[in-house]
Order: structure tokens, then sequence, then C-alpha cells
């Protein structure tokens, strides 16, 4: 037992490394709260300096390098360096931005929104739940300004000097293509007489990205239209260079304002378990500067990150962080709102079949017994304390009428079936057989419908299986047999005798009473046509008609004389000795002493027979 509770324990403590799930920012903490107002706190807002990239999201082709690949979304090809920031609408209307390093570094931006919540923790808490959905890569249009570029390689050529200038030449000449370079950039982006702006091709928003800008500039402007008091955007800074700094805010056009009072970046670690430590904190608290906190059950502290061990249910509620300046300039309260989590232990009976195996909080149980389940719920761990029942088989089994033969029903019935308890049935069997009859019928079974027939009871609540059976179906056999009889003879088929050539048919039982279907090809053995080499139609009595002997036993047989020249002259299909040929053609006359050429087809018998017969006047 101990040791199960040790593996679950071990396992939860693994995944609670990632306790917000899947999102691009690893914890609530990576967000920071910010302004675009000045704050008299001395506030400031860090860049990254990391050279990871945001690994949420997904790879790209290395533009810059020509090979490789790295992590990119909407217009930024890579997110080195990356710092993560919230910002909170306080006037609606439309906001211009501008974002800048504070040591001139190269840096780039997106901007995600709108987003709702009532605090920061809980507008994260959304868009984690539904980051796939709110962060999916966006294809970006080719808005590439050409006539800009022309713009600005002309800034080179109009102002470069050679090399061999002074330095104060020099200085000069980067001086003059850096201002023509700026206001380039920034007629092509504002000034609609310009004849290579270019603000009416912004691709922006596509999807929940409201804004993007991956150049090479050391300060970037972001638009946000109508953004409603309120609402929250999510602004991911890039910074190319790795330089220390800070990212610097500043409005510069729009009628929306920025909410100052949320960049005390005040948060707990909520909801907590009783027993368990309350972890508030402040991330941003100014240098030189302290902080105070109240909350319920009358607590205050004068920590910037206050710990509160074995909570309560009395330490749940509002608690107020403020940060105090060192020359006594005291913030805006803000709420920090704590859940407490009640984690007594919860008594649980489950019952089960003999043999079932059931799944509780991720525990695979299959014996009665008692058991101790820890379960992570958020980032409390509660005990279930789990009594297993385990119900043995019942003694019911299936009976059938089987062996079956071939188009009769089945009759499947319960042996010793339980007597109360019983809400249903479940039968299933072969050629998605399914019932829910105490005692189902299988009508005019066949090869499909054999094989296994398996039975569950609905009985108090649980599902008992039932033995299976298997049921065999006996085709109905059908049998096709040769029988040669000597001539003259006969044969005995089904209680009757036979002697004329012919195919017979005779339904015979089986040892289980299954009807079998004989069919009888009999073949008398004929006597062999001996046909007669001399014809001599004179008169005399004798050998005028061509004999053939035994003819009178095939009437199918057919007669054919060909002369030597292989003309047909004489062919008949009743031949008799009253039908007999004379010696003259098909149309009476008088054929002339010769040989000639016989073929006899007895079809009854698959056999020709053919030879030459001499006629003589």
């Amino acid at each position: 037992m101990n040791g199960i509770r040790l593996l679950l324990l071990v396992l939860i403590g693994l995944n609670s490394l990632n306790v917000f799930g899947v999102c691009p920012f690893s914890k609530y903490t990576d967000v920071v709260t910010a302004c675009t107002d000045g704050n008299d706190f001395g506030i400031t807002y860090s860049v990254g300096t990391s050279k990871g990239e945001v690994s949420f999201f997904p790879l790209r082709p290395n533009k810059r390098e020509g090979k490789g690949f790295t992590h990119g979304i909407g217009c930024l090809d890579e997110t080195p360096s990356p710092a993560w920031y919230a910002i909170k609408i306080d006037q609606s209307g439309n906001l211009l931005m501008n974002i800048s390093h504070s040591d001139n570094a190269d840096i780039d931006f997106a901007c995600w929104g709108p987003f709702h919540g009532d605090t920061k923790q809980a507008m994260l808490e959304n868009v984690c739940a539904n980051a796939d959905e709110y962060f999916k890569d966006c294809l970006v249009p080719n808005t590439t300004n050409d006539c800009k570029q022309v713009q600005l390689e002309q800034c080179e050529s109009r102002f470069a000097v050679g090399p061999t200038a002074s330095a104060i030449d020099k200085v000069e000449s980067k001086e003059k293509i850096s201002d023509c370079k700026e206001s380039v950039e920034r007629r092509s982006e504002t000034d609609t007489e310009y004849e290579c702006f270019y603000g009416n091709y912004d691709p922006f928003p596509i999807g929940q990205m409201v804004d993007c800008s991956f150049s090479n500039r050391t300060s970037e402007s972001c638009y946000i239209s109508n953004a409603k008091s309120g609402e929250w955007y999510i602004i991911l800074v890039t910074n190319f260079s790795g330089v220390a700094g800070n990212v610097c805010f500043a409005k510069i056009g729009g009628s929306a304002t920025t909410d100052c009072s949320v960049i005390v970046d005040a948060g707990s670690n909520s909801p907590v378990c009783e027993g368990e430590e309350l972890k508030l904190y402040v991330n941003n608290v100014p240098a030189y500067g302290s902080c105070k906190w109240r909350g319920p059950n009358g607590f205050e502290s004068n920590e910037i990150s206050p710990k509160i061990s074995g909570v309560k249910k009395a330490n749940a509620g509002t608690y107020y962080a403020q940060i105090i300046t060192h020359d006594g300039l005291k913030s805006d309260e803000v709420p920090v709102n704590v859940s407490i989590i009640s984690n007594a232990p919860v008594d649980t009976t489950i019952r089960m079949v003999e043999g079932d195996k059931v799944k509780f909080k991720n525990v695979e149980l299959s014996k009665a017994g008692d058991y101790e389940v820890p379960f992570k719920s958020g980032q409390c761990t509660k005990i279930f304390n789990v009594k297993v029942i385990v119900e043995p088989l019942l003694p019911a089994f299936i009976e059938q009428n089987g062996p079956i033969c071939e188009g009769d029903s089945l009759f499947l019935s319960i042996g010793e079936a339980p007597t109360s308890g019983v809400t249903g049935y479940i039968w299933s069997g072969p050629n998605g057989f399914h019932s829910t009859a105490e005692c189902p019928v299988v009508p005019k079974m066949n090869q499909s419908k054999a094989g296994e027939y398996s039975l569950k009871i609905k009985k108090d609540g649980l599902v008992f299986p039932v033995a299976p059976v298997n049921v065999t179906v006996i085709p109905k056999i059908k049998e096709k047999v040769t029988q040669r009889i000597p001539f003259g003879e006969s044969f005995e088929f089904a209680g009757e005798m036979i002697c004329d050539r012919g195919v017979y048919t005779a339904t015979f039982e089986s040892y289980y009473g299954c009807d079998s279907v004989v069919e009888l090809s009999l073949i008398p053995d004929m006597p062999v046509l001996e046909p007669s080499d001399l014809i001599t139609p004179n008169g005399d009595g004798e050998n005028d008609f061509w004999s053939i002997k035994n003819i009178e036993y095939y009437p199918d047989a057919t007669i054919r004389i060909y002369d030597r020249f292989g003309k047909n002259v004489y062919e008949t299909t009743e031949y008799s000795s009253n039908n007999a040929w004379n010696g003259k053609d098909k149309n009476g006359r008088d054929l002339p002493s010769t040989d000639y050429w016989y073929l006899i087809d007895v079809q009854s018998s698959d056999r020709v027979y053919y030879g030459h017969v001499t006629l003589m006047r």
C-alpha cells in the first residue's frame, strides 16, 4: 500500500511541474503587467535576455541564416530572448503605442487580444485554457513595400562618402543616412500623401493577433483599434541583441488609455489545499521600495513575498498588496483572491464483479480491500479512502439447441438464471448479433452466424459476464455423384430403381437430422454402333439399305454422308430400319457407285463414329 502511494505521489509531483498546462509562457508570473503612462513608483519592465525561443510556437525555416529552423509566429520569424507583458484598457478607443528598448537595441513584438478577466490571473487562466486557438500560427500576407525599399537604398547612395573621407565627414554621413531612413520609415507608415505610403496594407489583425512587427528598428509601433475598457492584451517582446535593459511603453496616439493601477504585479499560488503553504508575491517592487500586505483573519505583513504555512479555510479571501517607494509614495492596493480547498479525506466504496478492473483517479483496482488513493486536484492532493467490494460471478450458464442445421433457428436461454435484482440482458455474437431479450432466437442460421455467443446480466447495479458458448452450424451438403452402369441394368437411388441416362436429385437426412442434397448423374454403358461397310441398292433384298447395328438405342444420333469431295449428300436425325440410307442423295437421286464417308454424332454419349462405306450398283 505504501509503495503504491509513494509512486502516485511521485507521478503527481512530476505532473505538477507544468501546473498551467500547454501555454506559450511556462507560468503566470512570466507575464508582467504594464501600462503606457509613466509611473511615479520607479517600476520598470525588463527585456528578456535568454537566447532561448518560445518553444510553444511552430518551427519555421531560418530565413536569416538560410539553414535550420526557428520558432516563429505571425510576422515573427524568430522569437529570441522573449518577455511577456499584459496591459489592461482603462478608457475605450483606439490606442497607438511605441515599444522600445532603453538601450536602443533592436526589439520586435507581437500583440494578441482582447482577453477578459477580473484579474490578471483569471485572464491568464482563460488564455492558457484556449492557447491552441488564441496563439495559432498566422499566415501573414506578403506586404513588402518595394517603393520604400528603393527610397531607403537612395538614402544610402545620396549621403554616402568615400573610404578616404575624414572622420567628421563619415560621422555626418552616418547621421544624414539615419535621418533620411527614419523619415522614409515614418512617412511610409503615416503620411497618406507620401508616394511610398503603405499603411493601408497592414495585414493585421489576423485571428487573435492584433498587431506584429519584425524589423531592425530600435522602436516599434503597436496599434490596437476599438479597445474596450476592462479588456486585456498580451504583448510578446523579443530582444534580438540580448542586451539587458528595460522595455519602454509609451502612448503616441489614440483616445484609449491603459490602466496603471494594475502595474503592481501581485499574485499568489492559489488555490491552496488545507494544510499546505500559501505564497503571496509582488513581482516588481522598485529598488529601495517596500511592500505592505493585509488580508483575512487579521493577516498583515511587510514582506515582499510572505508565506502562510498550514493554511485553513479561514485563510481564504481577498488579500491586498501595496508598494511604498523609498520617498513614501504609496500605490493603490491591488486585490489578490485566494481560494483554500478542503483537503479532508473522502470515503468512497466501489463494487465490482470478479475479474473486472476499475480505474479510480488513474489507479487500477481489481481486488477486494481498503485502499488509500491520493489524487491531484489543481495544486492540491486529496486523499480518497476507497473500499473495494468484489462480487462473485453468477452460477448462470448459456443453454442452446446446437449444433444447428443450416436454415434452422438458434434458441438461446439461461440455465440457473438469477431470480431477483435483474435489470437487463446483453447478448452478443457473430455477424453483429445483439439482443436484450432474456431468451433470444436467431433465425435462418448459416456459417456467418456460427461462432461464440456471449451474455452479460445486469443485476443489482453491476454487469455479470456469463461464460460464452460456441455454436456450430452444419451446412446443407450438396453432393454431385456420377454413376456408370452396364447397359440394360438398373440402379437403386432414394428407394427407386433407375436405368435411363440422366440427372436425379434426392434429399437425405444426416446424423444430426440435417438435410443433404445429392445430385446423381446416371450413365449407362450403351452398346457400340457397328455401321456396315457396304451398300448394294439393286433390289435383290440384300444390302439394299445401309445398316447400323444398335442405332435404335441412340434416337438422338445425327448421321451424315459425304462424297469424296467433302460434299454432304445425306443427313438425318431419325435413322431406323424404316428410314435408312438407300444410296440416294438429299434430292432422291441415285448416287454413283464409289466410296463415301460417314460421321455419326451421338450426343447422349458424347461420342462420334466415323468411317467409309462402299456403294455398289
